[in-house]
């Protein structure tokens, strides 16, 4: 049973005297919690209590109670005791911490705060100590008064803004660009403990009012851009049924009243005023017209203006000179640059600044560019300050065309994953103008088109007519020294990449990698040997033929790597076994070496996200001297599979 800290402490308020009533009121002074606290808790309490043919009966001016047999009672002891709790993440607390503090005219006890999100004051303390980047990033202050609590200091349109970039980091890496029927944020809130922070009927109306009046724009928005719009209204409604509003600079206002946007931003007001029976203030439309105006978009050519056109051109010879990489000639590049640049200068003008969970990520792997690209936009926009934020957005563009520029690899393995992955890193890493554009399994050949390719490199032997070059998966010096060889002949050919559909391609590809996040499991076990274990799993006859063409475990370390990919698969499996002795198993170079960690990955045929499981291979040998540090850290596991995520979509977009 996996249930929360504060659910199971509700049940086994009630468990106490199962067959009296409990008050709302008492239970949440048991808990030290607000009664409106209990309350919103109580419907997963009944989903559990259901579970366990159990029931919850409620009485007014009574409480609450259980009704069920004494042996239905004894059993849900029993699983309480075994239970598994799941609390918040780190993710949602700040959220809910930020809400709460925004939310509040007066300050906020510490005790009630820390109680609200089920953790201790010591606790409580340190993530607020873990907020105070993203306060001074919006110029917020955190006061702290004895006797009082706690209480944000700032203005009010950059608390806005913190709490929805907060709120997006968290729905970008649960469930990045859900756009199924056009239900972007509530797809996403919904799968998150996040959801009773706000009224979801009210996130259904903003976003059913925001498709119908911004049809209105002279151009498409894409789908994050709905995202961002949904929830800073959702917040602006709470904020103006509070009598709290935004203050903008007059001449702000005077500049954007004579927009489009301004136009489309006041039917959206008017919608919503009727709707919620709300006033929206003209400071409350330039709000929406701010966030219009630099919302991303699918741009059209009537909105490029000479100037922007020239200052882009001015940015890639600005950037070719300062990285001596040619980029003057890449149509696609300056294409994403001109769609980038024109909102981005708007979100400048208008003081947004955006969101990006990857600026972090980008700011260290691609530090030179990043300088580069910062160097370029000073000179060529003297007069904007483009933020880390933008600059990591724009590096992307830059990024993404180096990569297609480089040789074009493809890597074949017997699986097309797991061992690809790991010699994809480290021919990546020896040869950085050599790019892995595919990873392949034997089978997969036969639907490649292999001339698209300049280079194949394989961990076996093939039966193809194209050239290609064999190697160990762990590239010794000797294999390296070949494919130095290899990757100064000429290529076989040059390939443009095509812009992906983001709806067609990125959507299932989420939708698979959340599939694998849900079965990724950790087990310890005792077996006598690794025949032992492989007879449990369904596939066992196609992994022990596998493995005679190529052992799994790592040479030198104790851990192993079965992993393959088959029609007989109905779902994935990810494993990562510890032995509580060390078994003998079949290794790389084809001899017999101990094992104790084991990476079981087993994937079905037809599935897109072979790419982002194989991350985990790369995981795996980032800490092949510690392997303890991955096989005994879950959240650590999913949290890095989260960003590898949010990576590859990026990837995938830009």
């Amino acid at each position: 049973m996996q249930i929360s800290h504060r659910e199971k402490k509700i049940i086994e308020s009630l468990l106490k005297n199962p067959r009296s009533f409990l008050s709302i009121h008492q239970i949440a002074q048991n808990l030290g919690v607000s009664s409106r606290t209990v309350h919103r808790e109580l419907k997963f309490v009944e989903e559990t209590l259901s579970k366990m043919n159990l029931t919850l009966e409620r009485q007014t001016g009574k409480g609450l109670r259980m009704t069920g047999s004494d042996i239905d009672f004894a059993l849900l002891s029993e699983q309480l005791e075994m239970s598994t709790v799941l609390d918040l993440s780190v993710e949602e607390r700040k959220v809910i911490i930020l809400y709460t503090l925004i939310k509040a005219k007066d300050p906020v006890k510490i005790y009630s705060l820390a109680s609200e999100i089920g953790i201790s004051i010591n606790k409580l303390s340190k993530e607020l100590e873990n907020l105070e980047s993203d306060l001074s990033r919006q110029r917020l202050t955190l006061q702290k008064k004895r006797g009082e609590g706690l209480q944000l200091l700032g203005d009010e349109l950059n608390k806005r803004q913190l709490l929805a970039d907060i709120m997006l980091e968290k729905l970008d890496s649960t469930s990045v660009y859900s756009v199924i029927e056009d239900h972007f944020v509530y797809q996403t809130l919904n799968d998150t403990n996040l959801k009773d922070l706000v009224d979801m009927d009210q996130i259904f109306s903003v976003e059913r009012l925001l498709m119908d009046e911004l049809s209105e724009l002279p151009y498409v928005l894409l789908e994050t851009a709905y995202l961002t719009l949904t929830i800073h209204i959702v917040l602006a409604i709470e904020r103006i049924r509070n009598d709290e509003q935004v203050s903008i600079a007059d001449d702000i206002i005077q500049s954007l009243s004579v927009t489009p946007e301004f136009k489309v931003a006041e039917r959206l007001a008017d919608s919503l005023s009727e709707a919620y029976q709300i006033n929206f203030d003209k400071e409350e439309v330039i709000f929406i017209t701010m966030h219009l105006r630099g919302a991303k978009r699918r741009i059209s050519e009537s909105e490029v203006t000479v100037d922007i056109s020239q200052k882009t051109d001015q940015l890639i010879n600005e950037v070719s000179s300062l990285t001596h990489h040619d980029f003057t000639d890449n149509h696609t590049l300056r294409e994403g640059l001109l769609l980038h640049l024109v909102p981005a200068l708007n979100r400048i003008s208008g003081g947004i600044d955006t969101y990006n969970p990857l600026t972090t990520m980008i700011k260290e792997d691609y530090k030179r560019l990043f300088q580069a690209v910062h160097s370029a936009l000073e000179s060529v926009f003297p007069d904007a300050f483009f933020p880390d934020n933008e600059i990591a957005f724009i590096v992307l563009h830059f990024g993404g065309a180096m990569k297609h520029s480089s040789s074009s690899v493809l890597i074949v393995c017997t699986s097309g994953f797991g061992t690809s992955r790991i010699l994809s890193k480290l021919i990546e890493e020896q040869f950085p103008s050599v790019h892995v554009s595919k990873l392949a399994s034997v089978s997969d050949l036969k639907a490649l088109d292999l001339t698209a390719y300049d280079y194949i490199i394989s961990t076996v032997g093939l039966d193809i007519n194209q050239p290609y070059t064999v190697v160990n998966p762990l590239l010794p010096e000797s294999d390296q020294q070949l494919l130095q060889q290899v990757f100064s002949r000429p290529i076989l050919s040059q390939v443009q990449t095509a812009k992906v559909n983001v709806y067609n391609e990125v959507v299932p590809y989420v939708i698979g990698a959340h599939q694998i996040l849900s079965s990724v499991h950790f087990r310890t076990l005792t077996i006598d040997n690794w025949p032992a274990l492989l007879q449990t799993y369904k596939v066992a006859d196609e992994l022990s033929e596998r493995e005679k063409v190529q052992g799994f475990a790592i040479t030198g370390y104790p851990v192993a790597l079965p992993h393959i990919v088959h029609a007989d698969i109905d779902l994935p499996i990810i494993e990562f076994v510890t032995l509580t002795s060390p078994v003998n198993m079949k290794n790389m170079d084809d001899a017999v070496q101990q094992v104790q960690y084991l990476l079981i990955m087993l994937l079905p045929e037809k599935t897109l996200v072979r790419p982002f499981v194989s991350e985990l291979s790369v995981l795996l040998m980032t800490y092949l001297d510690i392997p303890d540090k991955i096989f005994n850290d879950k959240d650590f596991v999913i949290q890095y599979m989260q960003q590898t995520l949010i990576k590859q979509i990026s990837e995938k977009i830009y």
